[in-house]
């Protein structure tokens, strides 16, 4: 039986996709599967005050994870940031990742104004694999 290579998940703290779909494109990712919560709030019609009390919107998130594994494609996750409370709740994250994936950080610094900074995930950048900090994209 062949052995699944580690899976690569990334956090990406962005504001604006376009931002990271021209990183995307820059860099040429192919084996790519995007999480993006925004757009997938959108897409299922569930408000800010829904979203924590959705079941059904976590097994859907929890679907794509299981689906990326599955093929074996890097995950990009991208919060919606108007949403969460708390930023320590997207490290549970990585403990469904378990020690067999990598837990990367990739970093649009200059989507945040300096009031913004999510400084609770900065805090804990040791806890990830891999650390991307892109100033200007």
């Amino acid at each position: 039986m062949q052995q699944l290579k580690p899976l690569n998940f990334f956090l990406v703290l962005c504001k604006t996709r376009k931002k990271f779909d021209k990183y995307i494109k820059i860099n040429k990712i192919r084996n790519k599967y995007i999480i993006d919560i925004k757009k997938m709030m959108d897409e299922e019609d569930i408000s800010a005050s829904e979203i924590h009390q959705s079941d059904l919107f976590k097994i859907l998130i929890l679907k794509k994870f299981n689906l990326a594994k599955d093929k074996n494609k890097d995950i990009y996750y991208i919060p919606n940031f108007n949403v969460i409370k708390q930023y320590n709740k997207l490290f549970n994250i990585k403990d469904i990742l378990s020690t067999s994936h990598n837990f990367n950080l990739l970093y649009f610094y200059e989507d945040f104004e300096k009031s913004q900074q999510p400084t609770e995930i900065l805090e804990k950048i040791s806890d990830f694999d891999i650390t991307q900090i892109l100033k200007d994209y």
